[in-house]
């Protein structure tokens, strides 16, 4: 986002909340609480993806090379997925950090915060997309091999 189009949502926010900076803070306080929910529903979609290949991964892996190649570079890429959502939206530092005399510059790095943590989730659902689209083409590879019997 450029600055100019931050300085102008922190214009609206202002207006929206008829300057009252508690009010502005809290909206993007809830911003930032959408974005932690989100990769927490992403993170428990990895861990069933994990758990899941825990106990049918063999038997996928045993189908063919192709689906042992899309197994574990899916899991791999859903760890990694896993591993940007904890490491660029879950890490902690409180807002109240960023809190400074001026409103607008407080509420300026605080959207720059948002921003930047909106990034790292959308990278992070990007690879779980690619890495469950990988799992799903291992599990349909395993379906497709199987001997009618």
């Amino acid at each position: 986002m450029t600055t100019a189009a931050r300085d102008d949502e922190v214009t609206r926010i202002l207006s929206l909340t008829k300057g009252d900076p508690r009010e502005a803070f809290q909206v993007v306080e809830r911003q930032l609480s959408v974005l932690v929910l989100r990769t927490q529903v992403m993170l428990s979609l990895s861990g069933i993806v994990i758990t899941v290949t825990g106990f049918s991964g063999r038997a996928i892996a045993q189908t063919n090379e192709l689906a042992r190649v899309l197994i574990s570079a899916g899991i791999l890429i859903v760890l990694a997925a896993a591993a940007t959502g904890i490491g660029g939206v879950l890490r902690l530092r409180w807002l109240t950090q960023e809190l400074t005399d001026d409103v607008r510059e407080t509420l300026t790095r605080m959207l720059h915060i948002r921003d930047r943590k909106s990034r790292f989730l959308s990278a992070a659902l990007l690879l779980f997309l690619v890495g469950f689209g990988c799992y799903c083409v291992a599990i349909a590879q395993m379906l497709i091999h199987v001997t009618p019997g």
